[in-house]
C-alpha cells in the first residue's frame, strides 16, 4: 500500500566508528542503544583492539543477519591506540564504500547514546554550519541525572579542566555552548575536518587525544560545539580503572598528566611555550612534593613521570610543534586562573551546603522530592528539553553560532546533589528489627538534588548556627577584653612571650640562664609556640588570639567536635556557647593562665579523636585520625601535663570497657598505641622532667602564682576561684546536666558521667596534695580550672546525649530552647562582668629601654625580688622560666637572698650582693620602694639607683665588680674554693672580668702566678666540662655553687661548655615523631568507589529486532 507522504529517512550520512577494547559488560547496552538511533548511521565499524573477554563474541553477534547494528569489524593489535584505531576505521570505510558519509561518529565500548543523540548533533550542526567537531553530554552509566563529561578546556599548567564537579546535575546544561575541545566519546566530527587536520596526533595513542585535537580544529578556524541536548551515558571505564588499559605502558594517571602538558605545549604560542616549559617543570616539581606530603603517591609519580616525559625527549615538544601549522590560545575557550579560581569559590560553596544537607538527611531529615529513578530507565522517563531548532538558546537561528561559555565551560550548577541514606536506615529512637534479612547486602544509598538559589545560599551562610556562633563569641570576646586588645599580653600566670626567634633558642639551648643556669629540659610549650607561632608570625600573636579569642576559638572546637552526633545544629551551637563561657574559662583568661585557655581549646576535638579511635572502623583513615589525636594530646600535654594523663587514662579506660568492631582489634590496638605513646614521644624530653617533679603535673606551665582560696559551693558550680568568674554562675550547666540524665537517660551519657568523673577526681587530687613548686617556696595546691573544663565538657555532653534523634522527644521543646537560651546570655554576661577584672593586660611590664639594652650586649643578669624570687641572663624574665627545673639549691639560695636583700640588716644584705654579683647580676629589682630605701641604706655604696620599671618597681645597680666570667687571683681563689664569700668592698683587688659567657666559653688567658682560677657566672651540675690546651680538666666548685677552672700558671687556652649528648638525641627522635606525626596526620585523599556500572550486563539487554525498535533495558 503506497502513501502520499514523504518516506521517512531512516540513514544519516554517517560513519560510525565503535572502538571496543574488553567492553564486554557495556557492549551490549552499546550496541542496542547505536540500534535504536533515529536516524541511524550510514554505515558502521567497529574495531576490537586485542579484546580477550567476549566483547568478538558480541561484535560477530551484531554485524550478522538482517537486522544486523555493524556493518563491519576491524581487528587491530591491544596496544592500538584509540586514534589510530579510528583512522584505520576510516581508511577502510573509504575503501569499502568510497563516500561513507559526511561525518564520522566517534564510539567508544562503554558509551550508550540515546536514541535522538546522533539526531541533536546532526541538528546542531545544520544551525551552525561551521561546525565541525560536537560533542554530546555524557552522563552516568547508573544514574541519568549526573552529568560526568561535557566541553574541555585547558589551563596553563596542562590540567583538564571540565568545570563539573564529582557529582552534577544534568538540569545544569540546557545551552550549546562553544567549547576548546569535547570528549572523544560521542564526538561527531565533519570528515573533512578530520582529513585536514590528520585526524588524532599519532604522539597520543590515548589521553587528551581528543583535547589535543579539539585544539587544533579551533586553531584552524572550526567550530567546536558542546550539545547538551544530545545525551548519552558513559561509564568511562578507562579513567575509573574498570579496565586494563594496554596502549600506554605507564599507569594511566602519569599518562594523562604527560600527555596534558605536551598538549600544551605543543599547541600554545611561542611566547608560552618559551615561558611555560621552566615554568611547568618547576611546578612539577613543587607539585611532586606537596602529592608526597598528602600520602597521594601515584600523583607524586605522575607529576614527576610527567617531567621525565617532557625533558627527556619522549614528548617530541619541537616536532609536534613544527607539525602543527597555527598555534596559540584560542582566546575564551582557555580556563584562566580567575575562571578556576571562581569555580573553586562555587564548588566549596556547594560543598559546605552539601554538607549540610547531608547532616539533615542523617537526622532524618529527607526533601520533600525524594524520587529516585531506576538506574537503566527508558528515555521517555527521562525530563529532558526537546531536540532541534526549538531547543537551540533564543537568537541562535539568526546568528548561526552558538553561545560562547567563559573558559569553554559552563558555570558551576545550582543543583546540589548529595548521598541519602537508603530507605528503612532512618534514627529511631526505639529498636527495631534489621531492614533486610540477616546476611543480605544492605540497600544502595541513593541520591537527592537540592535546588540551591543565591538567597538560599546566603541565608545557610548568614543564618547558620556556626557563623553566628562564633560571630556571637567574639562579639563577646571583644567587649570582655575591651581594656586588654592587643598584642603583647602579659601578667598573672602569663610573663612576656619572646619572639619567634628567641622562643625556638631557648627551647634548643642546651644551657638556659635561668636561676642561675641550669642544663635541664626547656618546657615543651616553648616548641608548641613556636611551631604554630610560625604561622602567625609570632608566638606574641598566637598568644594574644588564644587567650583574647578564647571564648570563639572553644566554640567553634567544642561545635566541630560534635558534627557526627545526630543533634540539631542550633541545639549543638548552644551547647558550644555554654562550653564557651565556662566559669573557669573566663577566670584563666582574666588570671593569665595559658595552660588552661590552650586545654580549653582542644579537649573537645581530642576527646572526639579519642571516641573515633576506640569505635574502630575508620578504614584507611585511621592512621590521620589516631595522628591528629595525638598531636592535639601532645599540646594539651606540653601545657597541662595533668590532663594529658587524665586523656590518656580516659583512651585506656575507654579501651577496656568499649567493644570493637570485628576484625579490627589490630587497627584498634595500633590506633590506641598512637594516642597514648606518640605524645610522649613529640614531647621528648619534657616528660623525663614531668616524672621526676610532681609539682609540673599539679600546677601546670606558667608563672607561678598562689592559687586562690576556694569552697565547695564554688567547686559544685565550676568556678576555679580567682577573678574571672562570678559565682554560681556555672550552676545551670550542673542543674540541666542532672536534668538531662534524669528525665531521658541514654547510653550515650556515660562517656559524659566518665569525663566528669575523671575531671572530679583530678580536682580533688589538686586540693588535697599541696606540692611544693619549681622555683621554690612553700607548698602549695594546685588550681583547679583545668580539670573543672574537663568536668563541664562532661557535663556538656550528657546534655547534648539528651537531644539525640535517636532519643524520645523532647517534652516541650520550647521551654527547653528558652531555658538554654537563657543560662547562655547568663552566662555571657558573667563572663563580661568577670573578665572585666584580672591581673591580664596588653601592657607588659618593660624595663627601662637603657637597661633592657644593656642587658642584651653585656649578657649580665636580672634578680627580680619576689615570691617567686627570678634570676635570669641577658634578658627580662619570660614566659617557660618558671619551668625549668633548678639546681637543687638554687632555689632556696634565692629565697635566702631575697630576705637579706629587704630584710635591712647590712652585713647580710652587703654579702647577699657580693653574692649575686658573683653570679653575674647587674641589676635588683625591688618590690616596693621602702624595700628599695632599706637595701640601699644597708649597702650603701654597692648600689646605685637607676630608673625603675613600668610599673613602678624600684631598680638598683651592683656596682661590685663582676661579670659572667670572671678571673680570680691565687688569693681569691682560695676563698672560692674554700666556701668563702665574695669580696664585699668596691675596688677589692684580684677579680678581673672576662669578656666571655656561659655556656660556651673560650678565652686565652697569660702567664701568671699558680692557683689562678676562671669562674663563670653558672650554677655547678654535672654536664659542664673544661680543656686547657685541648686536655680536659676537671671542674671544681667556685663561691659554694658557681662553675670553676683551675689554670696553669702558663699561657694557654681554656675552653668551658655545658654538652648533653642525651638530650640532643632525645630531640632528634622527638623531630622524627614530629615529622612522622605531621605527615600521617594529613587526610587522605577519599577515593570515591567506582560506579555501580554493571547494572545492566550484555546478559540482561535485549537488541532491537527491527529498524524501529527501541531498546529495552532493564532497571
Amino acid at each position: 500500500m503506497t502513501s502520499g507522504a514523504a518516506p521517512r529517512l531512516r540513514t544519516a550520512p554517517v560513519l560510525a566508528v565503535l572502538v571496543c577494547h574488553d567492553g564486554e559488560r557495556w557492549l551490549g547496552a552499546a550496541l542496542s542503544a547505536l540500534g535504536a538511533q533515529r536516524p541511524r548511521p550510514r554505515h558502521v565499524v567497529a574495531v576490537d583492539t586485542g579484546s580477550v573477554d567476549g566483547t568478538a563474541r558480541l561484535l560477530a553477534e551484531a554485524s550478522e543477519g538482517t537486522d544486523r547494528v555493524i556493518d563491519g569489524v576491524l581487528e587491530l593489535p591491544r596496544d592500538t591506540g584509540f586514534g589510530e584505531a579510528v583512522r584505520a576505521a576510516v581508511e577502510h570505510a573509504v575503501q569499502r564504500w568510497g563516500d561513507p558519509g559526511a561525518w564520522v561518529w566517534l564510539l567508544h565500548d562503554d558509551c550508550a547514546p540515546e536514541p535522538d543523540c546522533l539526531a541533536a548533533l546532526l541538528t546542531a550542526a545544520e544551525v551552525s554550519p561551521s561546525a565541525a567537531v560536537l560533542g554530546p553530554l555524557s552522563l552516568d552509566w547508573a544514574d541519568p541525572r549526573l552529568v560526568v563529561e561535557a566541553g574541555l578546556s585547558t589551563d596553563a599548567s596542562g590540567h583538564r579542566q571540565t568545570g563539573i564537579g564529582a557529582a552534577e546535575p544534568v538540569g545544569a546544561f540546557q545551552q550549546s555552548t562553544e567549547a576548546l575541545a569535547v570528549p572523544s566519546a560521542g564526538s561527531l566530527v565533519r570528515r573533512a575536518a578530520w582529513d585536514e587536520l590528520g585526524g588524532y596526533d599519532r604522539a597520543l595513542p590515548l589521553l587528551r587525544d581528543d583535547l589535543d585535537f579539539g585544539w587544533r580544529a579551533n586553531l584552524a578556524g572550526h567550530l567546536v560545539l558542546s550539545v547538551p541536548v544530545a545525551r548519552m551515558r558513559h561509564a568511562c571505564a578507562a579513567g575509573r580503572g574498570l579496565r586494563r588499559v594496554d596502549a600506554v605502558a605507564a599507569p594511566t594517571r602519569a599518562v594523562d598528566r604527560a600527555h596534558g602538558l605536551r598538549t600544551f605545549l605543543v599547541n600554545c604560542g611561542a611566547l608560552s611555550f618559551a615561558l611555560g616549559l621552566p615554568r611547568i617543570a618547576v611546578l612539577a616539581v613543587l607539585r611532586a612534593l606537596g602529592f608526597l606530603l598528602l600520602r597521594r603517591f601515584s600523583d607524586a609519580r605522575a607529576e614527576l613521570g610527567a617531567l621525565r616525559y617532557l625533558l627527556g625527549g619522549r614528548a617530541r615538544l619541537l616536532a609536534g610543534r613544527a607539525e602543527r601549522s597555527a598555534h596559540g590560545v584560542v582566546r575564551g575557550l582557555a580556563t584562566s586562573r580567575l575562571t578556576r579560581l571562581r569555580n573553586a569559590v562555587h564548588a566549596a560553596a556547594a560543598h559546605l551546603i552539601r554538607r549540610r544537607v547531608e547532616a539533615d538527611l542523617a537526622l532524618g531529615r529527607l526533601p520533600d522530592d525524594d524520587s529516585r529513578p531506576a538506574a537503566w530507565s527508558l528515555p521517555s522517563e527521562v525530563d529532558r528539553p526537546p531536540v532541534g531548532p526549538a531547543a537551540l538558546p533564543a537568537g541562535v537561528l539568526s546568528r548561526r553560532r552558538p553561545a560562547r561559555a567563559t573558559g569553554g565551560l559552563r558555570r558551576p550548577a545550582v543543583t546540589v546533589p548529595v548521598e541519602a541514606p537508603a530507605p528503612g536506615l532512618r534514627p529511631s529512637p526505639r529498636p527495631r528489627p534489621s531492614p533486610v534479612p540477616r546476611g543480605t547486602p544492605a540497600p544502595v544509598p541513593g541520591i537527592v538534588f537540592v535546588e540551591v538559589d543565591r538567597a538560599r545560599v546566603l541565608r545557610s551562610v548568614v543564618l547558620g548556627p556556626a557563623l553566628l556562633l562564633v560571630l556571637g563569641l567574639t562579639l563577646f570576646g571583644l567587649l570582655a577584653n575591651a581594656g586588654r586588645l592587643g598584642p603583647d599580653l602579659a601578667g598573672g600566670r602569663l610573663l612576656p612571650v619572646g619572639d619567634l626567634a628567641s622562643t625556638w633558642s631557648a627551647y634548643l639551648a642546651s644551657w638556659h640562664p635561668v636561676a642561675g643556669g641550669t642544663t635541664a629540659p626547656a618546657p615543651a610549650a616553648l616548641a608548641v609556640l613556636g611551631s604554630v607561632g610560625v604561622l602567625l608570625g609570632s608566638p606574641t600573636v598566637l598568644v594574644a588570639v588564644l587567650l583574647l579569642g578564647d571564648a570563639p576559638l572553644a566554640g567553634l572546637a567544642a561545635y566541630a567536635a560534635t558534627r557526627r552526633l545526630p543533634v540539631r545544629r542550633p541545639v549543638r551551637a548552644v551547647v558550644a556557647a555554654g562550653y564557651a563561657l565556662l566559669p573557669a574559662a573566663t577566670a584563666a583568661v582574666a588570671q593569665g593562665r595559658l595552660d588552661v585557655v590552650v586545654v580549653h581549646v582542644l579537649l573537645p576535638p581530642v576527646f572526639a579523636g579519642v571516641v573515633s579511635v576506640l569505635r574502630g572502623g575508620a578504614g584507611a583513615a585511621w592512621l590521620p585520625v589516631a595522628s591528629g589525636t595525638a598531636l592535639g594530646v601532645a599540646a594539651v600535654g606540653a601545657f597541662s601535663p595533668l590532663v594529658h594523663a587524665l586523656v590518656a587514662l580516659a583512651a585506656l579506660a575507654g579501651f577496656v570497657v568499649v567493644p570493637g568492631r570485628p576484625g579490627d582489634g589490630r587497627r584498634r590496638v595500633a590506633s590506641l598505641f598512637t594516642v597514648v605513646l606518640l605524645p610522649m614521644a613529640l614531647l621528648l624530653p619534657w616528660p623525663a622532667v614531668v616524672l621526676q617533679n610532681p609539682s609540673v603535673v599539679l600546677h601546670g606551665v606558667g608563672a607561678f602564682v598562689e592559687a586562690p582560696a576556694v569552697g565547695l559551693v564554688d567547686l559544685v558550680a565550676l568556678r576555679p576561684g580567682g577573678p574571672g568568674a562570678v559565682p554560681l554562675v556555672g550552676l545551670p550547666v550542673v542543674v540541666l546536666a542532672l536534668a538531662a540524665a534524669a528525665l531521658r537517660p541514654h547510653r550515650s551519657m556515660l562517656a559524659g558521667v566518665a569525663v566528669v568523673v575523671l575531671g572530679g577526681f583530678a580536682v580533688i587530687v589538686l586540693r588535697t596534695v599541696a606540692v611544693v613548686p619549681l622555683p621554690g617556696g612553700p607548698a602549695q595546691p594546685g588550681w583547679t580550672g583545668a580539670p573543672l573544663v574537663v568536668v563541664g565538657w562532661g557535663l556538656l555532653w550528657v546534655v547534648l546525649s539528651a537531644f539525640r534523634r535517636d532519643v524520645a522527644p523532647v517534652p516541650a521543646p520550647r521551654v527547653v530552647s528558652v531555658v538554654g537560651a537563657v543560662s547562655v546570655l547568663v552566662m555571657a554576661g558573667a563572663g563580661v562582668l568577670g573578665l572585666r577584672s584580672g591581673p591580664l593586660t596588653a601592657d607588659p611590664v618593660r624595663l627601662p629601654s637603657t637597661l633592657a639594652r644593656e642587658l642584651a650586649e653585656t649578657g649580665r643578669a636580672v634578680l627580680v625580688l619576689g615570691t617567686p624570687a627570678r634570676l635570669v641572663a641577658g634578658r627580662p624574665p619570660a614566659f617557660g622560666d618558671d619551668d625549668y627545673v633548678p639546681v637543687p639549691a638554687a632555689a632556696a639560695r634565692l629565697e635566702r637572698w631575697t630576705r637579706e636583700l629587704t630584710g635591712g640588716a647590712p652585713d647580710a644584705a652587703r654579702v647577699a650582693l657580693a653574692q649575686a654579683a658573683a653570679s653575674g647580676v647587674a641589676f635588683v629589682v625591688v618590690p616596693d620602694l621602702e624595700s628599695a630605701q632599706r637595701l640601699r641604706d644597708a649597702a650603701g655604696d654597692l648600689v646605685a639607683v637607676t630608673p625603675s620599671l613600668s610599673d613602678g618597681r624600684p631598680v638598683l645597680r651592683v656596682q661590685l665588680a663582676a661579670g659572667n666570667a670572671v678571673l680570680l687571683s691565687p688569693e681569691q681563689a682560695r676563698r672560692a674554693r674554700t666556701g668563702g664569700n665574695p669580696p664585699t668592698e668596691l675596688g677589692a683587688p684580684g677579680t678581673a672580668p672576662v669578656e666571655a659567657a656561659p655556656p660556651e666559653v673560650a678565652v686565652r688567658v697569660s702567664e701568671g702566678p699558680e692557683g689562678r682560677l676562671l669562674v663563670l657566672a653558672a650554677e655547678e651540675e654535672p654536664g659542664w666540662r673544661a680543656w686547657v690546651d685541648g686536655r680536659e680538666v676537671a671542674t671544681v666548685r667556685a663561691w659554694g655553687h658557681l662553675v670553676g677552672v683551675t689554670l696553669p700558671t702558663t699561657a694557654s687556652e681554656v675552653r668551658v661548655e655545658a654538652t648533653s649528648t642525651l638530650r640532643e638525641l632525645l630531640l632528634l627522635l622527638q623531630a622524627a615523631a614530629a615529622l612522622f606525626t605531621a605527615l600521617t596526620a594529613i587526610p587522605a585523599r577519599q577515593r570515591p568507589p567506582p560506579a555501580n556500572v554493571e547494572l545492566t550486563t550484555p546478559e540482561r539487554m535485549t537488541r532491537p529486532t527491527g529498524p524501529h525498535d527501541s531498546p529495552v533495558l532493564s532497571a
